[in-house]
């Protein structure tokens, strides 16, 4: 299969924007956490789907991270309490019923019988009532049975009879031999129970138990026979021949063209067991041997592990059947991958037009650029070429999609005819086809199916993307008419999280395509805020920091990757504003950072424009304390003099108390130059304190946090820098420091002076070399060590002689 890689520019209000995986051990975010989605109608009864969402990674979606199931609404468990209510002649509530079923340890429950006690433990069940009742022995001989098949499955680890992953048969706390025998005394109790069962509810409750119990001991002869037996044919009305006839499947020889049948059953008539059928479902079935209503079905099934095109397999199911109720959400799965494959890239593609990583430019892997040389097709020509290729066969693959859905839209009716309108009209947005986007939404009734309702809502937000101007009160009307019912929607099974993600995410693009970056990263932040109603997403993000108490960066993050100081005042005064228009309390209504975070931005982006003036007046309008606190973790990255350069003295005489003011240290700076500029005789020790002060503010120092945000020993990679901002040249070549060094040699009127000077140019451009092995930081390396030779009996020679900066200064022109 050749590499999907997608043109970045495909969809003008689609380009969305970069964004990193993360990973890490334990929970990392896959790629359905970050993908792009924003269709998600789910008709009534198709929840039972939901563990065949699309995914690109692999063939079936968990959603035990969400609390859900294979049976989110609980259908199978609520039929079964059904069937006991009728038994019990209406009697107990179905609560009580479901409490006992479901919610009540095995142990318990048999520990309460064995103590002659379930009336005390349970006395105000209405069901236990019930089955103590005299006359109920042998509904209450069945449940304490039922109970101890269910200990001898689960222990107390698990749920019992869950089919949302591999099952495992058996007790998990008992060795191979005695689980072999507990199952082997409870399948000889339920035959004999079985044989002596006198209504025909307890027989086929005692009979599923031996069907499954025989399956389990690979007696398959036996589980053919006994569901012959006592049930013959599957009755959808019945559970326990649902269920049973499941076991009936596995037990059939695939040879036999009952093994398909059974559990295309099964699977109709079960949403506890679909999951499990699909996994066993092969396509080895004999289409000519089964009816037109089974092979539909059986086609549904192989489509809902198919990660690619499924056009031909929606087609063929819906030809034998065109009252097939689970098209729908095949039709689903397919618009999900047409977004995943047209916009997900979008997030990531190395030429998106908004790719904001401003490090990514300069990123170096040597195997990855020897890799493009030996295959060039995934040199940047030969990506391109892909990428034409594939954004040519995926629309044409969409424009057949939407072929066929106005074809069954023509013919659909009620629901149906709403769940087509809404897909056609989001497959026309996704053509940019907004005449047809608007059509088709003008089909959707207003009495459709709740989710197909919200659907609209977000369809009419992204057509008003497309069509109107996003700075106008029209627009701004509609988004929020819009996004509030959408926002206010809480169900983990709809995943509203992600299509507002998502949704959100193509606003902000559209505002930082305007050059409008404080509306854009405002609305960024609000999709992040989107993805974090994932519960695992946000506990991740605590545990590692990324939510803590005080300001913090992931709220600052997109301003410091793209905005100007100019934007600084206008988000700034946006903050203060006392009195906001709807639309900026929409944005501003969020978990942002006090104002003075973004103070604290603006300061540090004009430290790094050199304007020291401006910097010094941000800072001093802020608290002073602001730095010592749990605000960006300054308090623990910036604690060290910034005027004793990092490497001049051994780690154990390192002190980590001192109290940081970016203020006063922007003041001292200030100080120092016009020291330099009036005091000649001294101007090379004031420069070499301001090299030693810009120095520590670079990559390399103890106070690199004066100019970014982070530090990690992988930034080395970025070594190719001539495509890098100014500012970040400097940052990862201590540039400034080298200049003020350079000044400080010029100006020099002693030894010690020029010494001092050439020790960190020499150390300087050793780091620089390791980083970036560039010839001109090797030829001054050993420039500046033969230099040393004319101050060897210097003190400062003698001194960083003698402590870990020596091995950078002296005797390594053999090792560079």
């Amino acid at each position: 299969m050749r590499l999907k890689i997608y043109i970045a520019c495909l969809v003008s209000s689609l380009s969305f924007l970069p964004l990193q995986k993360l990973n890490s051990c334990g929970f990392y975010e896959t790629e359905t956490d970050y993908r792009a989605m924003m269709f998600r109608v789910l008709l009534p009864g198709l929840k039972c789907l939901q563990p065949f969402t699309y995914t690109q990674w692999s063939t079936y979606y968990s959603f035990n991270d969400s609390g859900l199931t294979t049976d989110p609404d609980e259908n199978d468990r609520y039929r079964n309490c059904a069937e006991w209510l009728a038994a019990c002649k209406n009697k107990p509530t179905i609560s009580d019923i479901y409490k006992i079923q479901y919610s009540t340890d095995a142990s318990l429950f048999l520990k309460a019988f064995d103590e002659n006690a379930l009336n005390e433990v349970f006395g105000n069940n209405s069901f236990v009532k019930y089955l103590t009742e005299s006359g109920n022995k042998d509904l209450l001989n069945y449940m304490l049975y039922a109970k101890k098949a269910e200990r001898s499955e689960i222990g107390s680890s698990s749920r019992f009879e869950e089919w949302d992953q591999m099952h495992y048969y058996g007790n998990r706390d008992l060795d191979q031999v005695n689980q072999s025998n507990v199952k082997r005394t409870l399948l000889n109790e339920a035959q004999s129970a079985l044989n002596k069962a006198t209504s025909k509810f307890l027989k086929q409750r005692y009979a599923f138990q031996v069907c499954r119990l025989s399956y389990q001991m690979n007696r398959y002869a036996d589980v053919i026979q006994t569901y012959d037996k006592y049930f013959g044919k599957v009755d959808k009305n019945n559970l326990m021949s649902v269920w049973a006839v499941f076991f009936r499947a596995m037990s059939t020889p695939s040879t036999d063209p009952d093994h398909y049948r059974y559990f295309i059953q099964a699977f109709n008539n079960s949403d506890e067991k679909k999951f499990r059928c699909v996994q066993l479902f092969d396509n080895n079935y004999n289409k000519k041997e089964l009816t037109p209503k089974e092979l539909s079905v059986a086609i549904t099934m192989q489509a809902l592990r198919n990660p690619g095109r499924a056009l031909d397999q929606i087609k063929e199911a819906y030809v034998l059947d065109s009252k097939n109720e689970y098209i729908p959400f095949l039709v689903l799965r397919e618009i999900n991958k047409l977004e995943d494959w047209l916009i997900t890239p979008l997030f990531y593609g190395k030429y998106s037009i908004n790719n904001s990583d401003p490090f990514h430019c300069a990123y170096y892997d040597a195997w990855y650029e020897s890799y493009k040389k030996e295959h060039p097709q995934y040199a940047e020509e030969g990506e391109k070429e892909l990428q034409e290729e594939n954004l040519v066969t995926d629309m044409q693959y969409m424009d057949e999609l939407k072929s066929l859905f106005k074809s069954i839209l023509s013919t659909a009716t009620g629901e149906a005819k709403d769940f087509y309108a809404i897909s056609l009209a989001h497959i026309s947005l996704l053509q940019e086809n907004t005449a047809d986007a608007n059509k088709y939404l003008a089909m959707v009734s207003d009495k459709a199916e709740p989710t197909t309702l919200l659907q609209k809502q977000l369809e009419t937000i992204w057509l008003a993307t497309k069509t109107q101007d996003i700075n106008s009160n029209k627009f701004k009307d509609i988004f929020l008419q819009n996004i509030t019912d959408l926002d206010r929607l809480s169900m983990p099974e709809y995943n509203n999280g992600q299509m507002l993600y998502t949704l959100t995410l193509s606003l902000a693009n559209e505002y930082l395509k305007k050059g409008d970056r404080v509306y854009g990263n405002l609305m960024r932040l609000k999709s992040d805020s989107y993805r974090m109603r994932n519960n695992e997403i946000r506990a991740y993000y605590e545990w590692y920091g990324y939510i803590r108490q005080g300001d913090t960066y992931t709220t600052i993050e997109y301003f410091d990757k793209n905005a100007t100081i100019a934007d600084m005042d206008i988000l700034i005064e946006l903050l203060e504003k006392s009195r906001k228009t709807p639309f900026e309390e929409y944005l501003c209504n969020q978990s942002l950072s006090s104002v003075n975070a973004y103070k604290e931005l603006k300061g540090t982006m004009a430290f790094r424009n050199n304007d020291l003036q401006l910097a010094y007046n941000t800072f001093s309008s802020m608290p002073q304390d602001y730095w010592q606190g749990k605000n960006f973790s300054f308090g623990d990255c910036l604690n060290e003099d910034p005027f004793v350069p990092k490497g001049l003295k051994a780690n154990k005489y390192r002190k980590f108390d001192y109290k940081f003011n970016k203020a006063d240290f922007i003041k001292e700076l200030i100080s120092l130059q016009e020291q330099a500029n009036k005091d000649k005789a001294k101007s090379a020790d004031y420069y070499n304190k301001l090299g030693d002060a810009y120095f520590n503010t670079s990559y390399w120092g103890n106070s690199w946090m004066m100019t970014r945000y982070s530090w990690s020993i992988n930034d080395e990679y970025y070594s190719k820098i001539d495509c890098l901002p100014e500012w970040m040249r400097n940052y990862m070549t201590a540039d400034i420091a080298r200049d003020y060094y350079e000044k400080a040699l010029t100006n020099a009127v002693n030894d010690e002076q020029k010494a001092y000077a050439t020790v960190m140019l020499r150390y300087i451009h050793y780091l620089c070399y390791h980083f970036r092995l560039a010839t001109s930081d090797k030829q001054l390396a050993v420039k500046y060590e033969n230099s040393l030779k004319n101050y060897l009996n210097t003190q400062t020679y003698k001194t960083y002689r003698s402590n870990c900066i020596e091995p950078f200064i002296v005797n390594n022109s053999k090792k560079d």
